[in-house]
């Protein structure tokens, strides 16, 4: 009650003022009156969606943790051998494997980080697996990546888009420890079939 009686005082002496006043000052007093109520109202509604964009943030950081897991390159001892000295391969493996902990800028640079290490394998590839399947698969991953790395860095981080190229990474990743695995297949195949061949030669020789 006290306070209304107040800023009743407040009103009536605003309104003694104006009224006190030549028209011109009378205009500029109500503008500047006007002016400073709205500057009010923008700053809070500059701190209001300043604060709604943390949140977003931190929602979009916590979803995103959640799903962030990636695929374990489960080798058989042959391919392990095969990239035991593949040092990029190697590399790329473990930034991935390493989980960011503390918040979406944490996200942003490890992709920033895998972006690099992915785009290394691309140069250099041992000789064995070397081939246009495999090269593909790995142009077909730096893409993905740059993807993820540029979705994680926009203002307004389209979540879902994020967890797709997740998931489509994981797929990919496959794809290649898949097509590595059949190389090795097809060459300790021929490998053996080579061998047969110069036994039953010597056999043959043998024979004569």
């Amino acid at each position: 009650m006290v306070s209304s009686k107040i800023d009743n005082i407040h009103l009536k002496n605003y309104i003694f003022v104006i009224y006190s006043i030549s028209p011109m000052k009378k205009l500029l007093f109500t503008s500047l009156i006007v002016l400073l109520f709205s500057c009010q109202d923008k700053e809070a509604i500059r701190k209001e969606n300043a604060l709604k964009a943390i949140q977003k943030t931190e929602e979009a950081y916590t979803t995103i943790s959640k799903s962030w897991r990636f695929y374990n390159t489960g080798f058989s001892p042959e391919a392990q051998q095969a990239t035991e000295d593949w040092m990029e391969w190697n590399s790329f493996i473990t930034e991935l494997q390493q989980k960011p902990q503390t918040d979406i800028g944490a996200f942003q640079k490890k992709t920033k980080k895998l972006v690099e290490k992915v785009e290394a394998l691309s140069t250099t590839i041992p000789s064995v697996f070397n081939k246009i399947q495999v090269q593909s698969r790995i142009d077909v991953l730096i893409t993905k990546f740059k993807m993820l790395d540029t979705y994680i860095h926009l203002d307004d981080i389209p979540v879902e888009k994020v967890l797709q190229i997740v998931d489509e990474i994981n797929t990919d990743l496959a794809s290649i420890v898949s097509r590595m695995e059949t190389i090795l297949e097809k060459s300790r195949i021929l490998q053996e079939e080579g061998e047969n061949e110069m036994l039953r030669m010597i056999k043959d020789t043998l024979r004569e």
